[in-house]
Protein backbone atom coordinates (compact mmCIF):
# COMPACT_ATOMS: atom_id res chain seq x y z
CA UNK A 1 0.00 0.00 0.00
CA UNK A 2 1.23 3.59 -0.70
CA UNK A 3 1.53 6.16 1.74
CA UNK A 4 2.43 9.20 2.54
CA UNK A 5 6.29 9.45 3.88
CA UNK A 6 7.70 9.46 7.33
CA UNK A 7 10.77 10.41 8.72
CA UNK A 8 11.22 7.43 10.09
CA UNK A 9 10.59 5.02 7.44
CA UNK A 10 14.28 6.02 5.49
CA UNK A 11 14.83 3.86 8.17
CA UNK A 12 13.16 1.04 8.12
CA UNK A 13 13.35 0.77 4.35
CA UNK A 14 16.42 -2.17 3.44
CA UNK A 15 18.71 -1.42 0.73
CA UNK A 16 20.83 -3.45 -0.84
CA UNK A 17 24.55 -3.31 -0.38
CA UNK A 18 24.99 -2.10 -4.39
CA UNK A 19 26.63 1.63 -4.51
CA UNK A 20 23.98 2.81 -6.99
CA UNK A 21 21.03 2.87 -4.99
CA UNK A 22 20.04 6.53 -3.73
CA UNK A 23 20.37 6.54 0.49
CA UNK A 24 18.77 9.62 0.92
CA UNK A 25 19.15 9.14 5.07
CA UNK A 26 22.44 10.49 4.84
CA UNK A 27 20.94 13.99 3.18
CA UNK A 28 17.75 14.13 5.08
CA UNK A 29 18.39 15.27 8.46
CA UNK A 30 15.66 15.13 11.15
CA UNK A 31 13.84 18.28 11.49
CA UNK A 32 10.35 19.50 10.86
CA UNK A 33 11.32 20.66 7.66
CA UNK A 34 12.39 17.58 6.63
CA UNK A 35 9.04 15.70 7.36
CA UNK A 36 7.41 18.20 6.08
CA UNK A 37 9.31 17.98 2.62
CA UNK A 38 8.78 14.80 2.52
CA UNK A 39 5.12 14.36 3.54
CA UNK A 40 4.47 16.54 0.66
CA UNK A 41 6.72 15.21 -1.53
CA UNK A 42 7.24 11.71 -1.34
CA UNK A 43 4.98 8.06 -1.25
CA UNK A 44 6.20 5.35 0.79
CA UNK A 45 4.92 1.78 -0.18
CA UNK A 46 4.70 -0.13 3.37
CA UNK A 47 2.96 -4.19 3.41
CA UNK A 48 0.53 -5.21 5.61
CA UNK A 49 3.22 -6.41 8.21
CA UNK A 50 4.63 -3.33 8.49
CA UNK A 51 7.91 -3.31 6.06
CA UNK A 52 8.52 -0.72 4.03
CA UNK A 53 9.67 -1.80 0.51
CA UNK A 54 9.93 1.19 -1.47
CA UNK A 55 10.14 5.08 -1.40
CA UNK A 56 9.69 7.37 -4.24
CA UNK A 57 10.17 11.45 -3.71
CA UNK A 58 10.80 14.42 -5.86
CA UNK A 59 13.23 17.05 -4.43
CA UNK A 60 12.23 20.17 -5.68
CA UNK A 61 14.37 22.22 -7.69
CA UNK A 62 12.15 25.61 -8.64
CA UNK A 63 9.19 25.97 -9.21
CA UNK A 64 7.45 23.12 -11.53
CA UNK A 65 10.78 21.50 -11.98
CA UNK A 66 11.71 18.69 -9.66
CA UNK A 67 14.63 15.81 -9.47
CA UNK A 68 12.62 12.30 -8.51
CA UNK A 69 14.43 10.12 -6.02
CA UNK A 70 13.96 6.74 -4.91
CA UNK A 71 15.06 4.09 -2.63
CA UNK A 72 14.42 0.12 -3.50
CA UNK A 73 14.52 -2.53 -1.61
CA UNK A 74 15.56 -6.02 -3.15
CA UNK A 75 12.02 -7.17 -2.65
CA UNK A 76 10.49 -3.93 -4.70
CA UNK A 77 12.61 -4.44 -7.80
CA UNK A 78 11.22 -8.21 -7.83
CA UNK A 79 7.91 -6.35 -7.88
CA UNK A 80 8.12 -4.26 -11.49
CA UNK A 81 4.60 -3.96 -12.53
CA UNK A 82 2.91 -2.84 -8.65
CA UNK A 83 5.85 -0.64 -8.20
CA UNK A 84 5.72 1.14 -11.67
CA UNK A 85 2.20 1.74 -11.07
CA UNK A 86 2.21 3.08 -8.31
CA UNK A 87 5.55 5.58 -9.11
CA UNK A 88 3.12 6.47 -12.20
CA UNK A 89 0.34 7.16 -9.68
CA UNK A 90 2.87 9.02 -7.88
CA UNK A 91 4.32 11.35 -10.73
CA UNK A 92 1.06 11.86 -12.40
CA UNK A 93 -0.04 13.82 -9.43
CA UNK A 94 2.83 15.98 -9.12
CA UNK A 95 1.55 16.91 -12.72
CA UNK A 96 -1.82 17.32 -11.60
CA UNK A 97 -2.15 18.77 -8.08
CA UNK A 98 1.23 20.26 -7.51
CA UNK A 99 1.97 22.15 -10.66
CA UNK A 100 5.08 20.13 -11.85
CA UNK A 101 5.63 20.64 -15.39
CA UNK A 102 9.15 18.91 -15.93
CA UNK A 103 10.60 15.95 -13.48
CA UNK A 104 14.12 15.02 -13.79
CA UNK A 105 16.06 11.82 -12.75
CA UNK A 106 19.19 10.02 -13.80
CA UNK A 107 20.74 6.72 -13.29
CA UNK A 108 24.55 5.70 -13.08
CA UNK A 109 25.69 4.59 -16.72
CA UNK A 110 26.18 1.07 -16.24
CA UNK A 111 22.91 0.58 -14.51
CA UNK A 112 20.72 -1.13 -17.16
CA UNK A 113 17.82 -2.08 -15.56
CA UNK A 114 17.48 1.44 -14.02
CA UNK A 115 17.75 2.59 -17.74
CA UNK A 116 14.79 0.26 -18.88
CA UNK A 117 12.47 1.15 -15.68
CA UNK A 118 13.31 5.24 -16.25
CA UNK A 119 12.44 4.91 -19.88
CA UNK A 120 9.26 2.47 -19.00
CA UNK A 121 7.82 5.44 -16.44
CA UNK A 122 7.81 8.09 -19.30
CA UNK A 123 11.39 9.56 -19.35
CA UNK A 124 13.68 10.75 -22.35
CA UNK A 125 17.06 10.10 -22.14
CA UNK A 126 18.42 13.93 -22.37
CA UNK A 127 21.93 13.52 -22.08
CA UNK A 128 25.59 12.18 -20.36
CA UNK A 129 26.84 13.85 -17.29
CA UNK A 130 30.50 12.67 -17.02
CA UNK A 131 31.99 12.42 -12.88
CA UNK A 132 28.62 13.68 -11.80
CA UNK A 133 27.77 10.89 -9.00
CA UNK A 134 29.00 11.90 -4.96
CA UNK A 135 31.83 8.99 -6.16
CA UNK A 136 32.73 10.62 -9.34
CA UNK A 137 30.66 8.05 -11.48
CA UNK A 138 29.53 8.93 -15.17
CA UNK A 139 25.02 9.66 -15.19
CA UNK A 140 22.67 9.67 -17.44
CA UNK A 141 19.86 12.61 -17.14
CA UNK A 142 16.30 11.61 -17.89
CA UNK A 143 13.45 13.87 -18.03
CA UNK A 144 9.47 14.13 -18.45
CA UNK A 145 8.32 16.65 -19.40
CA UNK A 146 3.65 17.27 -19.69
Amino acid sequence: MWRETKYEDLHRIPLSDDPTDADMRSILTDSDDTRDLLRENARTWEEEDGRVIAIVGVAPMWKGVGTVWTMLSDEARDRGVPLTRGVLRFLRMLYRERGYWRLQATTVRRDEPARLWILQLGFGYEGTMVAYGPDGQTHDMYARVE
